[in-house]
């Protein structure tokens, strides 16, 4: 068992890569009209990486999905999906199984779109890269916009960094949640738990969905960022307690007098996620592109 060390819930990374990030276009095409790219998405996303993921989840890994049917009322409309973030590959795999047949568009790090040809994968895969300038935020806003228009999925991981087979919940902020607000669409969260195999030593992994969680109109954007954060942070919480197996030990210890807080954007693994960058409360967001 990997002992981990850590300080800060909020900003410690254990993601353990060294992507050389590269900066993002301010006017970054998130949607593309070329009917060809749209073609080869499709033959990639549903015919090949698809069949792949769920023979590979469910049979190597075992991964198995709980309460799904929350979600049967919602093929056809957009929703907004948060989950516990734990593992590097399996994180950007597992939403497929969850949302499925529905495409999860999963906020990633620009690191995912970073390198050579697996970048361009990512993109058809359904990987939503944050900006790495602000003024790219207008862009990025506007996808996210549209993609709720669309009645897609889009799938946020609220903790922002690696903790692997960590089997509670870390705290993290609101600032995720003006989406559904702003765009109106439903919650949903997915708690990722992990029990022992008898006969292997990779963990038997157990995802229970759970929602909708709706915005409320009588609140404001602030108090309803704050109540559905609550709520999701409270339901994973509680489903978290179905693991039953430390795969990873984690202590904390204090932080070193002179050290300085991690900046809330750092390098992650490619197709995984980060807490989405914010302007000003006063700034526009959600403009549609």
């Amino acid at each position: 068992m990997k002992t981990y060390y850590y300080s800060d819930e909020l900003n410690d990374d254990f993601a353990g890569t060294n992507i050389k990030q590269k900066e993002l276009p301010e006017n970054y095409r998130y949607f593309s009209r070329n009917p060809l790219r749209k073609f080869f998405e499709f033959i990639l996303y549903r015919l090949i990486v698809t069949p792949i993921i769920f023979l590979s989840q469910k049979l190597i890994f075992r991964v198995k999905i709980k309460n799904r049917r929350v979600l049967k009322g919602y093929k056809k409309n957009g929703y907004f999906l948060y989950a516990n973030h734990t593992a590097a590959v399996k994180d950007a795999l597992i939403p497929t199984l969850v949302t499925f047949p529905k495409k999860a568009y999963i906020i990633i790090n620009p690191d995912g779109v970073s390198i050579p040809v697996v970048g361009k994968a990512v993109e058809l895969l359904g990987g939503v890269p944050i900006p790495t300038s602000r003024r790219g935020m207008r862009g990025f806003c506007g996808a996210v916009s549209r993609h709720a228009e669309k009645n897609h999925c889009v799938v946020i991981y609220p903790e922002a960094h690696i903790w692997p087979y960590y089997t509670k919940i870390r705290p993290f902020k609101d600032v995720s949640f003006r989406y559904p607000v702003e765009e109106n669409k439903p919650v949903f969260c997915f708690t990722t738990t992990y029990q022992k195999r008898r006969f292997s030593k990779l963990p038997k992994v157990t995802v229970y969905i759970d929602g909708p969680f709706f915005p409320d109109t009588n609140l404001s954007l602030k108090e309803n960022r704050k109540k559905l954060r609550d709520l999701v942070y409270e339901t994973m919480t509680e489903r978290s307690k179905n693991s039953t197996y430390e795969y990873a030990h984690y202590v904390k210890e204090a932080p070193a007098p002179d050290s300085v807080p991690c900046p809330e954007v750092v390098p992650l693994a490619p197709n995984h996620v980060q807490e989405i960058p914010q302007e000003e409360e006063t700034a526009p967001v959600g403009i549609a592109v």
